[in-house]
This record gives C-alpha cells, sequence and structure tokens, in this order.
C-alpha cells in the first residue's frame, strides 16, 4: 500500500485513481517541501533526487515529484535514469520509505476540466451547446503549471509525507512557476468585481427572455474558486515548512541570473533555504590545465559567497562518472549534508515590515542581490506597485501608510526603504482652541505686567 491517497495500491507500490484537491493548509501541517531549481544543466534532478533519497534513508516518509514535462524539451524521463528505477505518474516505490512520481500535465487537465465542466455544463447545455469531452481535448499551453502547483499543494496537505522534494524546471520557469499564485491571484481579484457587476445586470434579462434562473453566472463561481485555490497555493509555498533550494555550478555564466533569482524569490515572500554548488573542484589539481580550472572556480565561488551572503551553502564535489542508482546518490548526499538530515531550519522569508522614522515611516521591503536601475515603484490608491526587473508584485499597505504620501525611496542593507510623509489631506490639523491654550502668553498680558500697570 503507497502513502500516498486512499486509492488501492498497483504494482511497484503506485496508488491508482488516488483523488488530488487543493485543501487549505492548516496550521498542523508536517510535511516539508523542498523546491529545487537552477540554471539547466547544472545537476538538479540529481541533488533533487539525492536529497530526497537522504531523507527516507533516516526515516522521513519521502515523495520526489519531478516537474520534467514542463520543461522546454517536455522531456521528464531523466528522473528515471537518475533513480535506475521506472518512475510513473502516480507515486512508485523506489526503494523503503522514497517514493518518486513524474508529473503528467494531460492526465492533470482531463481531470481538472471533468470539474470545471460541471460548473458551467447547465448554461451551455441550455444555450444549446453540448461541451466535449475530456478526453477529446488537449492540454493547452500553460495548462501544466497551475495544475503542477496544484499537485504539489495535493501531496503536501495530504498529510502522507514527512518530506515532499521537488525536481523543478530551470530557473526562469521555475520562478515564473512559483510566483504565479500571487500574480493569478492579482489578475482573478480585478477581474471579479467586473464578472459580478455583468451578472447582476444580465440577471434579469436572461430571466425574462430565456427563463434562466441565474443566481450566479458558472463564470463567477469559477473565478471565485481560481482564487480560493491561488491563496491556498500560495499558503503552501510561504510555509515555515516550505523552502527553495538552488543549484549553481562555480561558474560566472550564470550568475547574474542566480543574483536576480535570489531577489524574485524574496520579493514574493518565498524562503531560500541553501545553495548548492555542484561539480566543486576539491582536490589538489596536478596539471596545468586543472590548475587554471580550479583557479576560475575559485573565482566563481569568491563571488557566488558575495552574492549568496548569509545564505547556507552546501558544496557537492566533481565526480569522474555521474551518480546514477541509489548507492550513487548517497555518496553525494554524504558529500552534500554529511551527518544532517539536509532539510535545515523552518522559518520564514522576511517579510515587509512598517517603522517609525520621525514625523513619518518607512517601509523595508527585504530584496536582497536587486538592482536599482531595474526597479519600479507606483503608489495606486491603497496598493504599492514593486517591478523588480521582469518580476512585479502588488503589496497592500498598512493603514497608517494609506493616509501619507510617498517621499522618497532608496535601496540599502539588501532592502528597499520607502518613506512615507503624512498626507495633510488625510492628517486633519489640531483645533485651534488647543493650540491657543498651549502657546505662550505675549508680554503684557501676564500677572505680572498688570500689576505694573496699576501700580
Amino acid at each position: 500500500m503507497s502513502p500516498y491517497g486512499n486509492g488501492p495500491a498497483g504494482p511497484e507500490g503506485e496508488t491508482v485513481g488516488a483523488e488530488r484537491a487543493v485543501v487549505p493548509s492548516s496550521g498542523s501541517r508536517v510535511t516539508n517541501l523542498i523546491f529545487f531549481t537552477g540554471k539547466g544543466g547544472s545537476g538538479v534532478t540529481t541533488l533533487a533526487a539525492a536529497t530526497a533519497a537522504h531523507g527516507a534513508q533516516r526515516g522521513m516518509r519521502t515523495l520526489l515529484l519531478s516537474l520534467g514535462s514542463l520543461a522546454h524539451d517536455g522531456d521528464g524521463a531523466d528522473l528515471s535514469t537518475v533513480l535506475d528505477h521506472p518512475v510513473g505518474a502516480v507515486p512508485t516505490q523506489v526503494d523503503g520509505l522514497l517514493y518518486a512520481q513524474c508529473f503528467a500535465p494531460q492526465a492533470a487537465f482531463e481531470q481538472w476540466y471533468a470539474k470545471a465542466v460541471t460548473r458551467v455544463r447547465t448554461l451551455v447545455e441550455t444555450v444549446g451547446l453540448t461541451p466535449p469531452d475530456a478526453a477529446e481535448l488537449l492540454a493547452p499551453p500553460g495548462a501544466g503549471e497551475p495544475l503542477a502547483l496544484a499537485e504539489i499543494a495535493a501531496a503536501v496537505d495530504g498529510g502522507a509525507w514527512d518530506l515532499v522534494v521537488v525536481d523543478g524546471p530551470p530557473l526562469g520557469q521555475a520562478l515564473r512557476l512559483l510566483s504565479l499564485p500571487v500574480s493569478a491571484r492579482d489578475w482573478l481579484s480585478r477581474t471579479r468585481p467586473v464578472q459580478t457587476q455583468a451578472a447582476r445586470a444580465l440577471r434579469p434579462m436572461l430571466a425574462t427572455f430565456a427563463g434562466l434562473p441565474l443566481p450566479q453566472t458558472g463564470l463567477v463561481d469559477l473565478t471565485e474558486a481560481l482564487v480560493a485555490q491561488c491563496g491556498a497555493v500560495e499558503e503552501v509555498l510561504t510555509h515555515q515548512l516550505s523552502s527553495v533550494r538552488l543549484v549553481a555550478t562555480p561558474d560566472i555564466i550564470g550568475l547574474d541570473r542566480l543574483r536576480s533569482a535570489r531577489c524574485a524569490l524574496a520579493l514574493y515572500g518565498l524562503r531560500l533555504d541553501a545553495l548548492m554548488v555542484n561539480r566543486q573542484v576539491v582536490e589538489a589539481p596536478r596539471d596545468s590545465w586543472s590548475r587554471g580550472w580550479a583557479a576560475a572556480q575559485q573565482i566563481a565561488g569568491e563571488q557566488l559567497a558575495e552574492v549568496f551572503a548569509g545564505v547556507a551553502r552546501h558544496e557537492v564535489p566533481y565526480r569522474p562518472c555521474e551518480p546514477l542508482g541509489l548507492e550513487e546518490l548517497a555518496v553525494v548526499a554524504a558529500a552534500a549534508y554529511g551527518e544532517v538530515d539536509g532539510l535545515g531550519a523552518p522559518g520564514r522569508a522576511p517579510e515587509p515590515a512598517v517603522a517609525k522614522a520621525g514625523e513619518g515611516y518607512v517601509l523595508s521591503v527585504p530584496l536582497p542581490g536587486a538592482d536599482r536601475r531595474a526597479m519600479g515603484l507606483l503608489r495606486r490608491d491603497d496598493e504599492l506597485v514593486l517591478t523588480v526587473g521582469p518580476y512585479r508584485r502588488t503589496l497592500r499597505l498598512e493603514p497608517v501608510l494609506r493616509r501619507c504620501k510617498i517621499a522618497g525611496a532608496v535601496l540599502r542593507n539588501q532592502a528597499l526603504e520607502i518613506r512615507f510623509v503624512p498626507d495633510p489631506a488625510q492628517f486633519p490639523a489640531e483645533p485651534r482652541e488647543s493650540a491657543d491654550a498651549a502657546a505662550p502668553e505675549p508680554p503684557g498680558t501676564g500677572a505680572a505686567d498688570a500689576a505694573a500697570a496699576t501700580s
């Protein structure tokens, strides 16, 4: 019997027909989540598999979930090669407490479509249309990303695993995937009022001319459900037991992307728990070519240490052959983590904070590695739109800041410090009576002056 879901166990410990649904994360969550990503070809799959095997060896029920099907080549077969074991679209037992799964976008889309179409089937069939069957459709481009996030959230919130390790897509695509809950929720929240108004306006007309009972349109209901799912997935990703782990090689090329990735993770409130430097030359080279290579790696390593100051770092030595199979992966994990479990301490990413500063306030937004030349700041009513390179997030202002104006911003100490000053139109002046009572008396009106005048 597989620990995943309640479905019947199939061959190799597979669970057939397990139900996957996103449920809000609760305070009693016990599942750790580590999302691996990095520059393409840096060894993300290998290190994710080694970490998962390392956790299973230490008594944790572990699921290794590959999102290789989301990569540009759409190939998720690398995990089977690395593990030296077949891996299917449902959790497959590899060894002991270690299970592995390759995310299948088409199967996930068919399952989602079957549920979504039930929300609008009555309306569609009333106007003479028949929705196509899920088996007739091919998952459209871009559908795999939100479905993959739902798969991660279901695995974490299901409670069947102690550790879920995600073998994520390459860096750029992974960041778009991880930022999707925030960006999608913003989009849906802005379209929801329009849809609600349209539903209210069309309801009397449709009831009169078509006789359709329409207390709520299926589109509005579907939007509400999607907003709730975005919030649930965001809660899973930002939980104190969730983290992102970057994989890099000691090379200068790609350093700017890693710096931008650290900043993007902070922008979206995602915790970066460690940097894994793969293929590090640790033995003293014997020939001039190898010495030159080691020197170049040392220079790149120093720059990585500067960019990722304050972040835990694990070095993985360069090996003469590819680590394939659980025995080789155990050697890789031992070199990276030693005797510890490799999970790291739980915690949350630093959050924006408001502090009093003189007559105004300062909003500090953590943005390590940000480049001020690629930043933008926009105030829109009670929201702040912050742009960092290709990434953007809308922050809702604290009540005290909503009555203030932006006076300036500076990038300092790995954070963007935004200064606010009270808006005179929002902060009324003190009553004149109290001001007059507090003012000092002018000469000639005091008691001593009055006594001198009468003498």
